[in-house]
């Protein structure tokens, strides 16, 4: 049997990269001697699982969370993912 996954960032910001590892986080340059080789990437994901007719739950929204300084201090070498997720789909109708 298949399982298939809908990626919460890629259905809310379809084209867009949502970096998480990102040389924008200078703790990210500090820990790695070979930057220039890596050129960002998506390490973290919230995905929701699928069924024959879509998503089983409706994406309201998603972001990065945790990519800017608090306080002068970063949470941690990546950005965090946040989605706002809902039981019933954008029509109203309760998802099964």
């Amino acid at each position: 049997m298949s399982v298939c996954y809908r990626d919460a960032w890629g259905s809310t910001h379809p084209g867009k990269e949502g970096h998480t590892f990102t040389a924008a986080n200078p703790l990210v340059t500090a820990e790695n001697w070979d930057w220039e080789l890596e050129l960002g990437r998506r390490i973290d994901y919230v995905m929701v699982r699928c069924s024959d007719h879509g998503p089983t739950l409706d994406f309201r929204a998603c972001q990065r969370i945790f990519d800017e300084p608090a306080d002068g201090v970063w949470g941690s070498d990546h950005f965090g993912v946040l989605a706002d997720l809902s039981a019933q789909t954008s029509s109203g109708r309760p998802v099964r």
